[in-house]
């Protein structure tokens, strides 16, 4: 994974959206979502899930970017 210095965003690989994806599900599972977002241990969670699994640590920042993108993402494809 590489980061820009300038922004600190993180590059994605399919691996990493997998992953990703799979950890937000199970903490959505165990109620860790009460409204759009995760709630602090919610985070907590994927963010130590994420990093056990990967290798990397990501910032809540990175990683709620990458959850706002799929929501919007969402939300399009709903739109058409």
């Amino acid at each position: 994974m590489e980061y820009s210095q300038s922004q600190n965003k993180a590059c994605w690989t399919i691996e990493m959206l997998n992953t990703f994806y799979d950890i937000c599900i199970k903490a959505i599972e165990k109620g860790m979502r009460p409204n759009t977002n995760f709630d602090k241990v919610g985070w907590k969670y994927v963010m130590n899930c994420f990093k056990e699994r990967t290798g990397h640590a990501l910032t809540k920042a990175q990683l709620k970017n990458r959850w706002d993108g799929i929501k919007k993402g969402l939300e399009n494809m709903e739109k058409n």
